[in-house]
């Protein structure tokens, strides 16, 4: 169902050409939009194709902006498609997920800005929609930590489809990240002038911190790369360790080789063959090089 907040402003000031008059922000579904007389007015044709939205973007057409926010999934929430239509008196949001609601009750139980329009509050839905994201990113890097400590502990079983995940779901969250900084480069520009110079910088701000997100999801692709750097140096230690294992392997059974080869061409003119203590004496020698063996590798610490 629809909902209507009434956002009260301040007293006028100047600064801008925004106006401070109180202005609705109507949250609609896709159905409600589509039977809305101001909307059918405007002809906005895209709204009907939210559920097909994939990217975050901003329009302007002639006396109001349209933009869709497309945000990623996360953990058990899926993927939250809503846009939004600003008017200069005026900003309707079309959602059928009910995330814009949430958010504009979160925002009414925070201060409201004395002086604010139509700009202030896009700025203040903007840091909202945004405020548990660096706990997101934070959770996103822990886990990462905690596959690199198991991959130290020698626990490589799944890493490579746990680590491909993280790094596909923080390209994701990054994409997002560029393209909601271009939203509000595109609103900072405000070709329609519909906001003022508090207006802007409010919206700057929030940009800045948009960027800062973006950055951070980049440092955490790189310690995506240096994790599968930790999972690809413990395989080589592995090998490494295997390798070693039968190079003293076979360090150690080469002379038993060559004493086996040396007995089993069996000449005539072997005395030892026929000594009635020939058998158990090469027993004991083998052992006996066996047992030298893997002292000397021990004591040059190869195991």
């Amino acid at each position: 169902m629809s909902r209507t907040y009434q956002i009260v402003c301040g007293k006028n000031g100047d600064g801008g050409n925004e106006d401070r008059r109180n202005f609705p922000v109507t949250v609609l579904t896709t159905g409600e939009a589509e039977s809305d007389s101001l909307l059918l007015e405007k002809v906005i044709p895209s709204v009907r194709r939210i559920r097909e939205t994939h990217f975050c973007k901003l329009e302007v057409y002639d006396g109001f902006m349209y933009g869709t926010v497309s945000i990623p999934e996360n953990g058990e929430r899926g993927q939250i498609r809503f846009a939004f239509i600003v008017f200069k008196d005026q900003v309707v949001f079309v959602d059928d997920t009910g995330h814009v609601i949430r958010l504009l009750d979160k925002m009414k139980e925070k201060t409201v800005r004395k002086n604010n329009g139509i700009g202030i509050f896009l700025a203040d839905f903007f840091d909202a929609l945004i405020a548990e994201d660096l706990l997101m990113l934070t959770a996103i890097e822990d886990q990462i930590a905690m596959m690199e400590d198991q991959v130290l502990e020698e626990s490589l079983e799944g890493f490579n489809h746990r680590i491909t995940a993280s790094r596909r779901r923080i390209m994701l969250y990054a994409h997002y990240y560029l393209q909601l900084s271009d939203v509000c480069s595109s609103l900072i520009d405000d070709e329609l002038g519909f906001f003022s110079t508090e207006s802007e910088h409010a919206i700057r701000l929030v940009g800045e911190r948009i960027d800062r997100l973006y950055h951070e999801t980049m440092m955490l692709r790189e310690y995506c790369t240096q994790g599968r750097e930790v999972y690809l140096s413990q395989i080589d230690i592995g090998q490494n360790r295997i390798m070693k294992g039968l190079t003293i392997v076979t360090t150690i059974f080469l002379t038993l080789t060559l004493i086996v080869g040396w007995y089993g061409m069996n000449f005539k003119y072997m005395p030892e063959l026929e000594w009635r203590y020939g058998y158990p004496v090469v027993i004991v020698l083998c052992a006996a090089i066996v047992i030298l063996g893997i002292m000397l590798f021990k004591r040059k610490k190869y195991f």
